[in-house]
């Protein structure tokens, strides 16, 4: 989730500043990789990356595919095959040994339900919640679907499924994955067509309380902000609980005990 975050501040970094973005999303595996389906990666029209979908041998050429679908503003999926010993600019001595598959979306900021906005959501309810992305597995230069549709655990809906005909699968396979606690992979038949949708189980991330803003605190702050926590530290003392001595993620109240309550 802490990718994520940052992958919604540069995006609204970027908007703001007038350029265009597309998302670089991990949608399915076989065998192993460095990041597992789930991992994304923003990409400005200005090169500027967040987010990473690899250990660092994929990223090169997935700028180059991201400006391409920025260029097209058309969603494309590519494969990378990392099994390969042979192959010099990826396969090899990088403990890689999978086939992976990247989405990449050019994301239209005039869109409500745009992929960003889906994930900004999650964020937002701080609840565990499903996402969907549907792609074509077996024809790549067929339309990409994309990342389509959330899910919260109280049964709230955002987006939708945009291929008629499978909708009532999909939801079916949602429910079960939110059920599970499981993110899965289905195969559909639409119009002769197969789409495959990586149905994206979401954890909200842990929240940490911490009171007492000693010295002891400031390190632990940071390592829990570094695994992607939510944090929070009391204090009634404001010499103590200062912006300045914490992480920039962590929020601060200055409150006696009795009052920590009604401020969470």
């Amino acid at each position: 989730m802490k990718e994520l975050k940052e992958i919604v501040k540069a995006y609204d970094a970027a908007i703001q500043s007038g350029k265009g973005v597309a998302l670089a999303s991990v949608v399915h595996l076989e065998g192993s990789s460095y990041r597992r389906p789930g991992a994304r990666m923003l990409v400005s029209d200005e090169g500027e990356l967040t987010g990473a979908i690899s250990g660092g041998c994929l990223e090169g050429d997935a700028l180059r595919k991201a400006m391409f679908a920025l260029s097209q503003q058309r969603s494309r999926l590519v494969s990378y095959d990392t099994s390969d010993e042979d192959d010099m600019t990826i396969g090899i001595q990088l403990g890689c040994a999978g086939v992976i598959q990247v989405l990449f979306e050019p994301i239209d900021p005039n869109k409500q339900d745009n992929p960003i906005q889906l994930i900004r959501k999650a964020l937002d309810i701080r609840q565990e919640a499903v996402m969907v992305s549907l792609f074509n597995l077996s024809n790549k230069n067929a339309d990409q679907p994309g990342t389509c549709l959330l899910m919260e655990s109280n049964g709230n809906i955002t987006g939708m499924i945009p291929i008629q005909g499978i909708e009532k699968l999909v939801m079916g396979d949602v429910l079960q994955a939110m059920g599970n606690k499981k993110s899965v992979f289905r195969e559909y038949q639409a119009d002769e067509m197969s789409i495959t949708a990586f149905i994206e189980f979401l954890q909200p991330p842990i929240s940490l309380v911490v009171v007492g803003a000693g010295n002891d605190a400031v390190p632990m702050m940071q390592i829990a902000d570094t695994l992607g926590w939510d944090v929070r530290i009391v204090d009634g003392r404001n010499t103590h609980a200062r912006p300045e001595r914490f992480v920039a993620a962590c929020q601060i109240l200055v409150a006696k005990p009795e009052a920590v309550l009604d401020q969470l």
